[in-house]
This record gives C-alpha cells, structure tokens and sequence, in this order.
C-alpha cells in the first residue's frame, strides 16, 4: 500500500534483481527509480528496439507508447512497477502498472478501515491491480473510506465531506464482478444489520501504520495472485499454448488476468464467500465459487493446465442472425439451467490422451459431471459427442456415419464460460481436416494487430495450430499480419514493405480446410475488417461436420424427471453473517434463506452407510464433493481408521493415502461421487477404482492388488518396528502408516538378543534408520541383524509386501 514516492528513498535491490530487464524510459522518470534499475543490473536503451523487455512510461499520451505496444509487442509500466517490485523482492505482474487511465479503479485512493488483515491484502491486491491505490491513513488524498461499520473516528470525519464515499468492501467486489464501479449510496454500510454483535477491533488496528499492510511479501502474493507468472503447480515452466482451463488451471501468459487458484478464499463475510481470482476475472461464477471453463493444448505440446478465459456473455449465433440459426443445441423449447448446461450430453474423449496427463482428463471428466454430462470410457452408440483433435481418427469417421456430433476440448471450453450448449461458432472448436504431421501453414510467419487480451490469446492457438510461426513484434521477415482494423503503425510498416494484411477469416478457413486461402490473401473476402464477430467461422467449408447440428439434443426421461428436481449440484454458499436491508425477493422471502442446508435425499442403515474422506484435492473440491457425499446419504469419516472409501485423484504417498491403502475398503477417483450423485444414490465402486498407471509402473505394483492384499490379512499382523530419531517421514507420521497395517511401533530401543530372539517368534522386531543415525546401529550390524530404510515401511505398505532386498542398509 504505498505510493512511488512513499519511502522510496531506502529502497535497495539486489545487483541482479533487474538483470532480465532491458528497458527504455519514457517520460518524466524519478532519479530514484533510474537508479533502482541500474542497481539491479538493468540495461537502459537510449531508443526504442526490439531487444528491450519493458517500456517505462508515466503515462501513455507519448508515441513511444503506442509503437512500443503495436510494433514491438512490449509491456509498457509506469515507475511504480520498479518501486514496488523492489519493496516486494519480486518481479510484479505488468498489467497491474499499464499507464491507462481508464482501468475500472483509476484515480480513486481507497482507505481502509476496520478491515482483517487477509481481507486487506486481497482488496489491495484487487484495487491496485485496477489502477487504484488503497492506504491506511485518513487524509484529502482519499476519495473512498472503506469499512465494513458505521462507526469510527475516521467513518465520522467522512461524514463530514460530501467528496468522499463510504462504502462496504461489497462495492469493490461488487464492481469488479459488473466490471464498472458500482452506485456508492448501495453499499453504504448503515445499510448492512448486524446479527450478531462482535468484539470491538484491537485498539491499534484503526491506526496501523500504511507501509506495515499489507507487507512487502504480502503484497507480492496479493499481486502475484492476481496475474500468475506461468508455472504450473510442480514448478515447471509451462508451454504457450492452447490448454484447458481451471475450472480444469491458470494462465501462463502474464497479461492474462487472475485466474483463481492461488489466493483462495476470503474467509471474512466482510468481502464475500466467492474467491477473488473469480470476482477479477470476467468469466461467469458458478454456483460454489468455481470458474469452471477449458480450453485444449496445441498437438505437439502437453496439456498442463486449466485457465480462466474472457469472452463475450452471449455467443454471435444466440443474438439471431445469420446461417447459425440452421443449428440447435439442446431443445430450445426447454429451459436448461446454466449450472448443468451440458445436460443430456454422453462424451467420449480420443486424441487427447496423447497430450495430456491421466490425472488431467480425470479432471476434464469431474468437470463435465459436474455441469450435467457424463464422460464415457470408449465410443458407443450411446455418445452424443466425440471430444477429439482432428478428423484423421477412425473414431471421428465413425462418429460421423453414427450422426454424432464432433468438437474439440476449446469448444467445451467457450461452451462452460458462457454456461450454455450452443452449436460451435469459432474454426477452434471443430476438429482439423488435418493431422498433426502435415500443417497447411509450415514456413509462415504471423504477426497481428489491434486484437488484446483473449482474441490475441486465440489468434495464437489458431497459428501454432496451422503451423505456422508467431512474432509479438512485426519485421519484414514476417509473411502475413493479421488485423482487426487497417490501422495502427504495424499496419502502415506492412504496406510499406508490401507484407499481406488480411482478417482472421482467411486463418480461419485455412483451418477448415480451405487450403488455396494461403495464396488468396488479396481476396475481397479477406480484406472486410469491419466484421462485429472476426472469429465467426464460414460454415460452408464444415456442411457434414456440423450435419448433426441440426437436430436438437433430445433429453431422455431420467434426465428430465432431474431436471424438474432441480438436483443441487454444487456446494451452497454459507448463511453470511450479515444482510442488507431491502434484500428480499418478490415473495417478501431474504435471499440469503435460500442457502439453508440441504437435507439428504435419503438415508442410509448405518452397515450400508460409506464413510469418505479425501486426500490430493484442493478445498474448493473437497467442499463440493462433501456436499454431495451427504446429500446422497454418506458421512464423512471422523478418521483414517473409520474410512471405508477414500477418494482421491492419483496414487500419493500421504499418510492418509499409505494408511487408506491399509484400511479402507475402496480407493476410489472423485468421478465415483460425481456419478453417485448424478444417480442419486451410490454406484458401484468398481468402475471408479483409482488407477494411476505412472506411480503404479514408477513403484510396480497394481493398486488394485494391494487393497485385495490387505483385506485378507494385514501386512505387518505380529510385527514391531523401532526408528531411530532422524528417520523422514518423523516418528508419528510413521506411527500411523505402521498402525494401520497391523503393526506396531516401540519408543525405546531393543537390545541385540531381543532382536535376534524375534526371528524366531512372535511378534518380530524390525529396525528402520537413516544415514545420519547409521552409527547407532553399529551393535545390530555386528550381529548381523539387518536393519531398512523407510522404504521398507512406505514401499511395502503401497505394494502390501515386504521386500527384505531393496531397502536394507
């Protein structure tokens, strides 16, 4: 919470903080930030070239500006990018310091008051990211007082200036999920009635000083969580290019804005139960919380990821106009639910499994089940949609003659961001008439101007997809730019070096097939950039692919008998501690009464009842699947020991995984209580046992063998262990794998001759050590007793036996 020129006078940097920072200033640039960036080993360019990382302006009325971004393709911020990346030792994302003056926050400095500190580094985190600045301190400078009460010394003193706006943190979230700033008036919080009255804050959280909160670390994290810097969950760099979404990840490009996988929930009711990467992007929020939305990988790259993707709300072909009207998805005649708005639809994925990880389509298949579809195993008559990647497939020609209709994972992506099922509209979303091993555009190299954001994030998908090569800035190496508009100082360098300029149509029709359009580029067809909807596909190259397009979905009984239950689907948001006044429906009824708990469909006898508990999955999955576990009839289990299903998405070496494998009756992939819950009662385990098939060949053995191994007998029944201090994991965690396998674990250690005296009898005694503590065995190995490593315990549990080779020391 600091401004450029608060407390920037101390600041110091590493001498290679700014050593990947080649930057050209641009403006009126403090000295203090100049020497930052030479501090931090930065270049400085004296002009304006293509070797430069990042354009440092103060705003953005310079030309650099501009041709820094059109025909160069650089990050332009302003110095208070240096400044506070330096106070957080970190490199902040670009977008959150672009010189624009128009973002949804800009020239409005919020104070906060009264306000949790988690709750304040996310809302810093949100209004600087939109061009605001928040800070503690009460003064002229303030426009906004933000405060969840209607007392203080400092909501008074706002009282009495007219200027400045009072208002609940509501009306930031509020703001950023309508995407324009909100009436103040609303969210005046006189208007919200306490139900419950609460302590008084402490007595030095009102005057806390502003360089304290949030601190420089947590602002990193608030920032950082806004914009993700392009690792994935293990640390590894991931690929730019097409990927399914999270509602399956997070974006690797940093200019694409929050996704929500890093700052989790505000647990406060003060912001709102809904997790701020959802509120900051401009997708749709389903009703737990979650984005839900994919978008598939390129076919040379693995699919890594799910992000958050920015569209339109509302499709061109749903507005009425145009050959789309000739296609239907579901029944328009019935009303679907955005929430199960795939409905009726049988998938059945192929091509993909090349591309992506199993435990990935696994999450492709929760997602699908969790908006009303159903993945099946292998191709039927059953299906209604093939999922694939191309056309070359036997499955797609044999789809086809079946009249099933074909689509790729960035259809199902568009489709879960606008919650409806809607014929495809984009080239993207139906597979290619081309393999992988032949690309139509191999030796292009495309540049393109005048799209932002998403649509500069699809033009790239659809150029790696053709073949061809993308350049952010434009030379004349490049042989077609693509435009929005015949505009723009890329557009200018083109005719100017006679490089063809066409619309995204002629990428398009590339993609469906229309292969002469490499060479047509002058064609009239391909020189109209005044298109409403660029991406809008031309449906006379895709006739039979979209045959099936025609006929509505029909929806079986089942399905409509759920329909008219409308069957809860995902987690229901807890009662908020407080209200405002007004909030009720026509029917005089609160709407926050409509998130009362929801009582079981039916109630299981106790002997029939499954006692689940989760491992490997994130809160916001396992509050969702908790929901469903009991409205069908299930408990959560109190412990590893009362377990009868585990539910998990791979094979994990936790403890309660390793004492699961011990206890419980089934392990088993979240997609059992997903189909439990679509069924309305619990199926059977069988088709649903977890199969991990890279740990299980990594440890060779077969998950499934050990859970029967372990229900005939326990692996260490009449078996004792003593680890000595150092031994990882430490002794509790052990404690508990050894325990639920029937064993038992002794505090002090055993003298030579009990050992021996146990190979003979019952129970047997098993030493288990680690480098550091080798010495203390010294007696035991002169005796020639035989002591393990903690593979002995770990490995063998996994595997229900005991390998006495392996691990021995």
């Amino acid at each position: 919470m600091v401004t450029e020129s608060q407390g920037s006078e101390d600041l110091t940097v590493p001498s290679d903080f700014f050593k990947d920072v080649k930057y050209f200033l641009c403006g009126n640039i403090s000295d203090q930030v100049q020497k930052l960036l030479r501090q931090g080993g930065g270049k400085e360019y004296s002009y304006l070239t293509d070797l430069a990382t990042h354009v440092i302006a103060d705003n953005e009325d310079y030309p650099e500006v501009s041709e820094a971004r059109e025909v160069y393709d650089l990050p332009v911020v302003t110095p208070k990018w240096v400044i506070l990346s330096a106070r957080c030792e970190r490199l902040l994302p670009h977008k959150a310091f672009t010189p624009e003056d128009n973002k949804l926050f800009s020239g409005l400095v919020l104070c906060l008051s009264q306000i949790p500190e988690e709750d304040r580094k996310a809302l810093w985190g949100m209004v600087t990211f939109y061009g605001g600045n928040c800070q503690l301190n009460f003064n002229k400078r303030c426009t906004h007082l933000v405060t969840p009460k209607p007392e203080g010394a400092k909501y008074e003193c706002a009282l009495k200036h007219t200027k400045i706006k009072v208002v609940t943190p509501d009306w930031i979230v509020e703001s950023l999920a309508q995407k324009k700033q909100q009436e103040e008036e609303k969210y005046h919080p006189r208007l919200v009635i306490k139900e419950e009255k609460k302590e008084p804050p402490p007595a030095n959280q009102e005057e806390e000083p502003m360089d304290t909160l949030p601190s420089s670390a947590n602002q990193g994290e608030a920032l950082m969580g806004l914009d993700q810097s392009g690792l994935s969950l293990d640390g590894k760099k991931k690929v730019e290019a097409p990927r399914l979404l999270n509602l399956l990840n997070k974006s690797a490009c940093d200019q694409t804005p929050p996704d929500h996988r890093s700052l989790g929930r505000v647990q406060s009711p003060l912001v709102t139960n809904r997790r701020i990467r959802d509120i900051t992007n401009s997708g749709h929020i389903d009703a737990s919380g979650t984005k839900l939305v994919l978008s598939p990988r390129d076919s040379t790259k693995v699919h890594e990821t799910i992000q958050i993707s920015q569209l339109d709300d509302t499709p061109p072909f749903l507005k009425g106009d145009g050959e789309l009207l000739e296609y239907h998805g579901h029944d328009p005649k019935i009303n679907i639910p955005p929430d199960t708005c795939l409905l009726g639809c049988i998938f059945v994925i192929v091509d993909y499994q090349d591309q992506v990880l199993p435990a990935q389509l696994e999450t492709w298949t929760r997602v699908v089940h969790q908006h009303g579809g159903f993945v099946d195993p292998g191709y039927s008559q059953r299906c209604t949609h093939l999922l694939c990647d191309n056309q070359a497939s036997p499955f797609f020609k044999q789809a086809q003659q079946d009249g099933k209709r074909c689509v790729t994972a960035y259809w199902l992506n568009d489709v879960l961001t606008i919650r409806k099922m809607v014929p495809p509209w984009k080239a993207l979303h139906l597979p290619t008439p081309f393999p992988h091993s032949i690309k139509p555009c191999n030796g292009q190299i495309i540049a393109v101007t005048g799209f932002v954001d998403q649509d500069r994030e699809n033009l790239k998908m659809m150029i790696s997809l053709a073949g061809a090569k993308y350049t952010g800035s434009f030379s004349r190496f490049n042989t077609v730019l693509i435009c929005k508009r015949p505009e723009g100082e890329k557009h200018k360098k083109a005719l100017e070096w006679r490089t063809p300029c066409v619309n995204v149509q002629w990428l398009s029709d590339i993609i469906l097939g229309n292969f002469d359009a490499i060479k047509q580029t002058g064609l009239p067809k391909y020189q109209s950039f005044s298109a409403n909807e660029p991406f809008l596909l031309d449906y006379h190259y895709v006739k039979a692919v979209m045959g099936p397009w025609m006929t509505a979905l029909q929806l079986s009984q089942d399905a409509l008998q759920n329909l008219s239950r409308n069957r809860v689907l995902f987690t229901p948001s807890p009662p908020s501690k407080s209200k405002r006044k007004g909030s009720q429906d026509g029917n005089g009824t609160n709407k926050r009464q409509r998130n009362e708990p929801i009582k079981p469909f039916r109630r299981l006898p106790p002997e029939k009842t499954p006692r689940v508990l989760f491992t490997g999955l994130d809160n916001a999955s396992v509050n969702d699947l908790t929901t469903k576990v009991q409205l069908i009839g299930g408990e959560i289990a109190e412990n590893i020991h009362k377990c009868t299903h585990l539910v998990s998405t791979k094979v994990l070496r936790t403890v309660k995984f390793l004492s699961g494998v011990s206890t419980c009756r089934f392990i088993v992939s979240p997609a059992w209580v997903e189909d439990s819950f679509k069924h309305r009662c619990f199926v059977e385990e069988k088709m649903h046992t977890l199969v991990d098939q890279e740990q299980e060949a990594q440890f060779g053995f077969s998950l499934s063998e050990s859970l029967t191994r372990a229900r005939v007998q326990k692996l260490f029944k009449d078996t004792c262990f003593y680890m000595t201090p150092n031994v990882i994991p430490r002794l509790d965690m052990m404690k508990t794998i050894v325990e639920a396998a029937g064993g038992k674990v002794v505090g002090t250690k055993p003298p030579v001759n009990r050992v021996l005296a146990s190979r003979q009898g019952s129970p047997r005694i098993f030493v288990i050590t680690c480098e550091s503590d080798v010495q203390m065995c010294a007696d035991y190995a002169s005796n020639n007793i035989d002591v393990y490593s903690a593979e002995f315990i770990l490995t063998g549990v996994l595997c229900q036996k005991m390998d006495f080779e392996s691990y021995r020391f």
